[in-house]
């Protein structure tokens, strides 16, 4: 051998290989806490307002006239069978969030069926076969008779 004694100093590693490790290390964690995020139990849809009681006739009244605005806007014809439908179920669902805090406007009509609002959910079911079925199977005047007795009824 040449040169030497024959003891050869330690050999350098590159810092790519640091730097290589470092995002491997990130991307294993990355992958165990977007797994665990994915996989987590969803909390069940809640009130987020206790009801209200004595709640105040104006409200009440907006959504009374909104209901009735529906039916005339239908009956003169600048409204069609399925829209009609469709806003009668966005009043109800506005209603509901504004009365009691109840965020129907977000919720399958599943999620509605699961909380203690059973007139709630029976009330967009039975708006669902006019706005979703593209044809003119049932009537207007129950719908919205349906809508007022829910939002007059409603405690």
């Amino acid at each position: 051998m040449q040169g030497g004694s024959g003891f050869f100093p330690p050999v350098q590693y590159s810092p790519v290989w640091l730097v290589v490790g470092v995002v491997i290390l990130a991307v294993v964690v990355g992958w165990y806490v977007f797994v665990l995020l994915l996989t987590r139990r969803r909390p069940s849809p809640v009130d987020l307002v206790a009801p209200v009681p004595g709640l105040t006739v104006s409200v009440r009244d907006a959504y009374l006239n909104r209901i009735n605005e529906v039916s005339w806007r239908y009956s003169h014809g600048s409204l069609g069978f399925s829209d009609a439908h469709h806003e009668l179920s966005a009043l109800v669902r506005g209603f509901a969030a504004e009365a009691r805090g109840i965020r129907a406007q977000y919720m399958t009509l599943d999620d509605l069926r699961s909380t203690p609002h059973a007139d709630l959910a029976a009330t967009i079911e039975a708006l669902y076969p006019g706005a979703f079925s593209g044809g003119t199977t049932g009537s207007i005047d129950d719908a919205t008779a349906r809508a007022r007795t829910l939002v007059s009824t409603w405690n």
